[in-house]
């Protein structure tokens, strides 16, 4: 009964696409997606045109531009034309579309690679790094909108709004852009990222066109000539549809263990970290380091949270990722909500009740997280000169916090980005303070080998000038010789300035130390700033 009843209900199916067959035009439009394969200066114009307009887009991260550029170009015509070619077996018109397609990309990657080269905009925008990594779920987006194209095409049912959701949805000169700029800018995996992107648009839109031409009536007898069997065509699009999902599958398998890492990750911070009334995590990140996990969290918390209690954390992590873990807290000390009322309740009873004073392992804790967050940002705005020894000072009470360092630079520092300097850590710290830096040589006395050259050591310290923020043009390098050798020592590190390192022999001055100074440090280098 269920037999019969199915091929009642596929008889009547088969009758109605026949009949809808019937009333698409075959020969019209195989001549009109013919037409879409002839190249002339118009079709190359509008592509480069759509693949400039898309570079510019991904590089400003404008979303608009970009769907604009997908709107003008004309590669669609052509993709097409291949799937129906296939179709019908006709050679000769699947030749002139792939070498139309194979010439356009070619010409659209080395124009973008070109102007992207020219272009002061080079970092990977948000847009540029959504077109890297495909997965199979782009293999059926693109599938679905050449179903929608194909059958808006032989039907004529609003093809113009059709044509243009399926230009925006399939994307086929973006990810063109992208292949181009990875070209230009040297990042070879982030141009592949955006070429297999493509790639994956263009087979599914073959795949589906060539599919839905053949449900509307399309055969090897509406070409000119046969020149290649329904079996050869099948094979040639099967081999290209399991090539392509390989590494589709593979970037969605691993998209999927990173959603799953991420929700142990942050299941986990959350049990421990998120307490009513003492702590809430505010942010994490993690990442894979050397086969270990590098996971970093932010917590308002109003007790620090002790040793044991940050391993009890990282075990469980390592245990449910398989993997050792590195826990990073970064405890900011906050006022319970509880607080207050606790204390206005205490007043109206007329209890007296001391104040808690923190023990010496709390008062050393807090220390210790305070340096290291005043440390870390003392390096960062004086970077790369070095910042170590940072110290603090508990002051009497309404006093603020005394903070010293010790800073490695050949020139002291202004009183302008001393304050600049305090209110930035004012910030960080969030209380008021007072900043003192003593000043130390950025380098270390140079020291020259028995063949005349540099010794490895001071190498490897000459290495920081070629880091000095400005560049090289705004400073001045003053090299003071001593002893018997002083002379040779000086031109020897003159030279390895000059010519190593790249510094304007304009900007290097060698002086001799004087007679009395000869037997204290052989060779000095300083680094300093003029006085503007």
């Amino acid at each position: 009964m269920n037999t019969a009843k199915l091929q009642y209900q596929l008889k009547k199916l088969k009758d109605y696409l026949a009949l809808k067959t019937e009333m698409v035009n075959h020969q019209g439009i195989i001549r009109e997606v013919a037409s879409g394969v002839e190249r002339s200066w118009i079709y190359y114009l509008m592509l480069l045109m759509a693949g400039l307009i898309a570079l510019l887009g991904l590089l400003t991260n404008s979303v608009a531009v970009v769907i604009g550029a997908m709107l003008i170009s004309p590669l669609m015509g052509p993709i097409i034309s291949s799937g129906l070619a296939l179709t019908i077996g006709d050679l000769t018109l699947a030749r002139r579309a792939f070498r139309t397609i194979a010439f356009s990309v070619g010409l659209t990657i080395l124009v973008t690679a070109f102007v992207t080269l020219l272009s002061p905009l080079k970092e990977p925008t948000s847009e540029i790094l959504a077109r890297v990594r495909p997965n199979i779920y782009d293999l059926f987006v693109a599938m679905l909108s050449g179903i929608v194209g194909a059958v808006a095409l032989c039907t004529k049912r609003n093809y113009l709004i059709t044509a243009t959701g399926v230009a925006v949805a399939t994307a086929v000169i973006p990810p063109l852009s992208v292949a181009g700029y990875g070209l230009g800018t040297g990042q070879i995996m982030l141009g592949l990222g955006g070429f297999l992107l493509f790639f994956t648009n263009f087979v599914a839109i073959v795949l589906t066109s060539d599919l839905v031409f053949f449900i509307m009536g399309f055969r090897t007898s509406h070409g000119e000539t046969i020149q290649y069997s329904q079996k050869k065509r099948l094979l040639m699009i099967g081999g290209l549809l399991v090539l392509i999902s390989i590494p589709l599958v593979y970037t969605l398998v691993v998209d999927i263990q990173k959603v799953n890492t991420k929700k142990r990750i942050e299941r986990v911070l959350k049990k421990h970290l998120n307490q009513e009334d003492r702590s809430r995590m505010t942010g994490y990140t993690f990442k894979p380091v050397e086969g270990r996990m590098d996971v970093r969290a932010t917590v308002n918390t109003t007790q620090y949270l002790a040793g044991p209690s940050e391993q009890a954390i990282e075990n469980e992590l390592s245990e449910g990722l398989d993997k050792p873990v590195d826990l990073h807290l970064e405890q900011l000390l906050v006022a319970s909500a509880a607080l207050p009322d606790r204390q206005e309740h205490g007043l109206l009873d007329g209890a007296k009740s001391a104040a808690r004073e923190d023990t010496a392992i709390e008062i050393s804790t807090k220390a210790s997280s305070l340096a290291a967050r005043a440390e870390q940002q003392l390096a960062a705005a004086l970077h790369p000169f070095p910042v170590t020894g940072v110290r603090l000072g508990f002051a009497p009470r309404r006093q603020p916090l005394l903070v010293t360092a010790v800073l490695q630079r050949d020139w002291p520092v202004s009183d302008d980005e001393l304050l600049l300097l305090a209110r930035q850590l004012e910030r960080t710290l969030e209380q008021p303070l007072t900043l003192q830096l003593e000043m130390q040589p950025l380098l270390p006395p140079i020291t020259v080998a028995e063949d005349g050259s540099l010794s490895a050591e001071s190498t490897a310290a000459l290495e920081l000038i070629k880091r000095l923020p400005g560049g090289l043009q705004g400073y001045r390098f003053r090299i003071e010789g001593g002893g018997r050798n002083g002379r040779a020592e000086g031109a020897a590190l003159k030279r390895h300035l000059t010519e190593t390192l790249q510094v304007p022999e304009s900007l290097v001055t060698v002086q001799q130390k004087s007679r009395g100074k000869q037997n204290t440090v052989a060779l000095v280098l300083q680094v300093v700033r003029p006085t503007p």
